[in-house]
């Protein structure tokens, strides 16, 4: 079962993603962030739902599960409240 299971991305790609994955695969046979290894993934470059050529890229999986880890933590961390801090008590209040 996929990690992303239970999300609606699928659902979102458009009906010719087969065939656009296919031509991305073609065009970036090799990994565009380690360029080491071979292309195995398409990714978007920058999140979200535009998938135009220029916003997908061939990635390996061990780059693309680092890649999506890190952009999943900073939207999460996003949604977060931020962390606050109890105040410190004031000087003269501070019993000896």
């Amino acid at each position: 079962m996929p990690a992303w299971s239970g999300s609606d991305r699928a659902a979102r790609l458009p009906r010719d993603w087969p065939r656009r994955r296919a031509r991305i695969l073609r065009r970036d046979p090799v990994c565009q962030v380690c360029l080491l290894a071979s292309s195995t993934e398409v990714d978007h470059v920058n999140p979200g739902d535009n998938h135009s050529d220029a916003n997908l890229q061939g990635i390996c999986a061990p780059c693309h599960a680092t890649k999506s880890g890190r952009e999943g933590g900073r939207a999460a961390a996003a949604r977060r409240p931020p962390a606050r801090r109890p105040a410190d008590p004031h000087p003269g209040l501070i019993e000896r």
